[in-house]
C-alpha cells in the first residue's frame, strides 16, 4: 500500500516561513515595514500553508 501525503511541497513550505518570518520580526520590531504589510504577510503565509496541505501539487 502507497501512503499519500498531504505536505506541502518544499517550497511552498519555505514561502510561508519566509512569510512568517517577515511577520514575526516586524512585530518586534527588528525590521521596519509597514504594519498592514507584516499583518497580511502571516495571514497570507498560513492561507497559503493551508491551501497547500488540500491542493496536491501545490
Amino acid at each position: 500500500m502507497s501512503r499519500q501525503s498531504n505536505a506541502p511541497k518544499n517550497v511552498t513550505w519555505i514561502i510561508c516561513l519566509v512569510l512568517y518570518v517577515v511577520a514575526l520580526l516586524a512585530h518586534f520590531g527588528i525590521v521596519h515595514i509597514a504594519a498592514n504589510i507584516a499583518t497580511w504577510s502571516w495571514i497570507v503565509g498560513y492561507a497559503l500553508l493551508l491551501l497547500a496541505v488540500k491542493v496536491r501539487g501545490l
